[in-house]
């Protein structure tokens, strides 16, 4: 178990939420991931033209959705399901900017046999959470205050600040620290290179607030643009390199209304006894590392891809990421790979999504003969591509395959059900001895159903769910009924 000792960055980051000016904020610039409602609003109305914001990278920006939703005018008609969505997100907007006030949140939740594999939609990770909030609405700064004390925590730190950020918005770029989940890629399930499997790594991060495009001609074809870089510190108690950083890059792109386009790239660097200088900065983002000794290279790298294509002519979208665990020639290599489609529609008011979706976390996973023992394994940071014993990446960590489904349901009064289903191959050769979900080959089987409604002047989500978990290997298994609830609301 990893033990509760405050890290040097973790406690500044801390600091300056403390004592950030309280005089000018912004509250919630952005939509963070996990809302899986929100999710499919904003994705209906970008695929209907309404948002032009690329929706692959979340956080999201609300200043750029409520900018584009402004433009929407009553003289086109739109079907009833559409207007619905429209209307949710605009309330959204508008309670995410509510300005000069103190907003402040409580809220409760409990979990039974808490979930495996963590997908988009956040549920609870504890047996039992008690959390509260505050945030401030200025012009220029943006500040939440939130913690949260956890019951039977599995990394043994019962009190969180997670959901905690300051923000300054610099021109079109938005400067912030915090404990803030990112979601990286187009998948529903899981994203093979930053997700929100793991607790947000404390950071600091840069990010354009609005895509806009470039001025000038020669680069209008990239279309609208967003681009985000963050550095974060992980644990101090990793057996290999303690207090090693994370760094990220992403940027994504619009070049046609349909289609999106995502490059990643991250990296684990710094750390105890390891070099740690701005010429190892240098050399990691230059790639000047695997023709270097081992004692001198800077770090270890993945990179990548990904694309969404809405199809013109039928509710249907295509996507897929191809993340790269090593370099070859100076591009990525030996990939792992995620493919899904999604469609949707509506009836009345109510509107539907369904989605299927396939990962192989196997490097170079479309070949014959897949390399195992690779994937999110460094012999420089040998405790794995991990923030507190939890994959970075996607939820099923390395050498595993999973196949996905999931249906939600829409009602026109904004509550909404999910059923999510999935069977996953885990850890398939037994070649990871440090795989976050098990050490030996195993597969895990899983159904859930959700529920979201409003209650007590809140929000209520509860879930009741079936998993089995078989380790032929191990002689394990472990099938049990899951169940949680969580409750929110608004405290003025």
């Amino acid at each position: 178990m990893i033990r509760d000792r405050r890290r040097p960055f973790e406690t500044l980051t801390v600091l300056v939420l403390l004592l950030f000016p309280l005089s000018a904020a912004l509250a919630d610039p952005w939509a963070a991931p996990g809302d899986a409602r929100l999710r499919h609003d904003l994705e209906l109305l970008s695929d209907t033209g309404l948002v032009k914001a690329p929706l692959t990278s979340w956080p999201v920006s609300w200043a750029e959705v409520g900018r584009d939703l402004s433009a929407v005018t009553a003289d086109i008609a739109h079907p009833a399901h559409i207007d619905a969505a429209l209307a949710r997100v605009r309330a959204a907007v508008s309670d995410a900017g509510r300005a000069g006030e103190w907003v402040r949140d409580v809220g409760v939740a409990g979990s039974v046999e808490p979930m495996t594999l963590r997908r988009f939609a956040d549920v609870p990770r504890g047996t039992g959470e008690l959390v509260a909030s505050a945030q401030y609405t200025g012009a220029r700064f943006a500040l939440r205050l939130q913690a949260s004390a956890v019951g039977d925590p599995s990394d043994d730190q019962d009190v969180r600040f997670d959901g905690s950020y300051a923000s300054v918005v610099l021109g079109n770029w938005m400067l912030s620290t915090g404990f803030v989940d990112r979601w990286w890629g187009p998948g529903w399930e899981g994203s093979l290179i930053y997700g929100t499997n793991q607790r947000p790594i404390p950071s600091i991060t840069v990010e354009r607030n609005y895509s806009d495009p470039f001025d000038a001609r020669w680069l209008a074809w990239v279309g609208q643009w967003r681009l985000a870089f963050t550095l974060g510190q992980l644990e101090g108690d990793r057996g290999d390199a303690p207090h090693a950083q994370f760094l990220g890059m992403r940027v994504t792109w619009k070049p046609h209304a349909r289609v999106e386009v995502g490059i990643s790239r991250s990296a684990q660097w710094c750390g105890r006894g390891r070099p740690c200088s701005f010429g190892t900065l240098w050399d990691l983002l230059a790639g000047n590392d695997n023709d270097q000794p081992l004692a001198a290279q800077p770090g270890n790298q993945l990179a990548g891809f990904d694309i969404r294509w809405s199809v013109p002519w039928i509710p249907l979208a295509v996507y897929g990421q191809a993340i790269g665990e090593d370099e070859a020639g100076g591009l990525p290599s030996k990939y792992l790979g995620l493919v899904g489609a999604e469609s949707w529609g509506g009836w009345g008011a109510r509107s539907w999504r369904v989605h299927a979706e396939y990962a192989d976390t196997a490097c170079i996973f479309n070949g014959s003969q897949p390399e195992f023992g690779c994937a999110y394994r460094n012999i420089i940071y040998s405790d794995g591509y991990q923030f507190r014993e939890q994959s970075v990446g996607h939820a099923i960590d390395g050498d595993s395959r999973q196949l996905a489904f999931g249906v939600m349901l829409v009602e026109a009064d904004g509550s909404s059900w999910q059923l999510a289903a999935q069977n996953a191959k885990i850890n398939r050769a037994g070649a990871n001895p440090v795989q976050s979900v098990s050490v030996v080959p195993a597969r895990v089987r899983s159904a859930d159903l959700y529920h979201r409604r409003g209650l007590f002047g809140g929000d209520v989500k509860f879930g009741v769910g079936y998993e089995e978990f078989d380790s032929t290997e191990a002689g394990d298994s472990d099938n049990c009924f899951r169940g949680f609830a969580q409750w929110t609301r608004a405290v003025q």
